[in-house]
């Protein structure tokens, strides 16, 4: 077991010291978000393996504990038999005695297990601390290069308006206000002069009518004087 924990430590550590190692490209914000996904991953794996393995110092501590109370147990029945004036009741005490020695053996392996996890467990963590601090230096890294681009394209679609702006400016610098009142003008004074002529055409056959309206009737007069001379 403590083999398959030092594996894990050994592969999660690895892959912590690989991305913290990484150069990272900064004027690529998409690089940076996988960089800060990948740690995000890291981050979760040397977790679980912290997790473990402090799980696993504790369990090795409960065996250990365990081992100890029986080695207690174990000694205070052999120096009960040998202790108990009795010679002949010394020979149960020799397998008690390879007992003991069998329970000491793996005490001891426990106890160096135990020392191993607890290595384990304080590098797993000093890496996931160290890790999680470049984590939250890269995510305010990318909040700020994500600020920057966003002013950048700001900038960018301003010197467009303006440049779109000035072409219209400079057209508008060819187009002359007095030339066009003057086009305007010359055009109302050939309307005025439309119009006072058809206005006086339409005047002078007015008056024609007129003309020809007392010629009539002073012929109608001139018919009733020749009329009534002829009558008389």
């Amino acid at each position: 077991m403590a083999g398959l924990f030092e594996k894990a430590r050994i592969a999660a550590l690895s892959a912590a010291h690989a991305l913290l190692d990484k150069v990272v490209d900064l004027n690529s914000i998409g690089a940076v978000k996988q960089y800060i996904r990948d740690l995000e991953g890291a981050l979760e794996d040397l977790e679980d393996a912290t997790a473990a393995a402090s799980g696993h110092v504790k369990t090795v501590k409960r065996d250990a504990e365990r081992l100890k109370s029986q080695i207690k147990e174990l000694n205070q029945n052999i120096d009960f038999i040998l202790s108990d004036n009795k010679p002949e009741n010394d020979h149960l005490a020799t397998p008690m005695e390879a007992r003991l020695i069998g329970l000491e053996q793996r005490l001891s392996t426990k106890d160096e297990e135990i020392t191993t996890g607890q290595k384990t467990a304080q590098a797993l963590a000093e890496a996931t601390s160290t890790l999680r601090t470049k984590h939250q230096n890269m995510l305010q890294q990318v909040q700020r290069l994500e600020a920057m681009d966003r002013a950048a394209k700001a900038k960018e679609s301003a010197v467009s308006a303006i440049r779109q702006a000035g072409k219209i400016t400079s057209a508008g610098g060819d187009v002359s206000i007095d030339a066009v009142a003057d086009r305007i003008q010359r055009r109302a004074d050939v309307a005025d002069a439309k119009f006072e002529q058809v206005f006086g055409e339409m005047n002078s056959d007015v008056d024609k009518d007129v003309v020809i309206a007392q010629a009539q009737s002073r012929l109608e007069q001139r018919k009733a004087r020749l009329a009534g001379g002829e009558a008389a």
